[in-house]
């Protein structure tokens, strides 16, 4: 197991400390809403067997990394022993002030920024309204609904003429202080983002 008490820390230092043990391991550190601190992001390996496994988490559970007054808090990275072939991890680590989320949490979760309320299905100007009663700032992804169910979404689509009767089918964390809202114009008979 690595420990990561800087989660700020240049990665390439733990690279090499898996190297220097004979793995042959990367690891990233990504900037994530508060409640994906310490969670696998993603990982991707090749000439493994089913018994190598890659993991990582926080210790002690629970604990934020990289706050003050909580000394003793770090991510951890887990190499089954025997490992054979090459892997990378992808481990969230707290964001810098102004730093946006390269993976985000469903912003209603437990310790993201609209915790208790939620905006599923409700108008945009329902969810505008509740995160600016927060402070914070929103912003809108234009989802288009596909016939075959589901959706897709263009990330440079986010339009600013979105109206107060739009549908929010999801609300991410985007950065500290933003929210960005799944819309559409039209309402559907069911949530083209989670398929309720």
């Amino acid at each position: 197991m690595v420990t990561i008490k800087d989660p700020f820390a240049d990665h390439t230092q733990y690279s090499e400390g898996f190297k220097a043990l004979g793995l042959e391991v990367g690891l990233q550190l990504i900037p994530v809403s508060p409640s994906r601190v310490g969670d696998i992001v993603r990982y991707g390996f090749s000439g493994t067997t089913e018994a190598d496994k890659l993991g990582g988490g926080l210790s002690p559970k629970g604990c934020t990394p990289g706050t003050p007054g909580t000394p003793g808090c770090a991510l951890t990275v887990t190499v089954s022993k025997g490992f054979g072939g090459k892997g990378v991890v992808y481990i969230g680590r707290p964001a810098r002030p102004g730093e946006r989320y390269g993976a985000h949490a469903a912003a209603e979760a437990k310790g993201e920024m609209l915790e208790g309320y939620d905006p599923i299905e409700r108008t945009v100007g329902e969810v505008a309204a509740e995160a600016r009663r927060r402070g914070l700032a929103v912003e809108y992804q234009i989802i288009r609904l596909s016939d075959q169910g589901g959706f897709s979404a263009d990330p440079n689509d986010r339009a600013t003429d979105v109206r107060d009767h739009w549908i929010v089918w999801a609300a991410e964390s985007a950065q500290e202080g933003t929210v960005r809202l799944l819309v559409s114009e039209q309402r559907m008979a069911k949530n083209p983002v989670y398929e309720n």
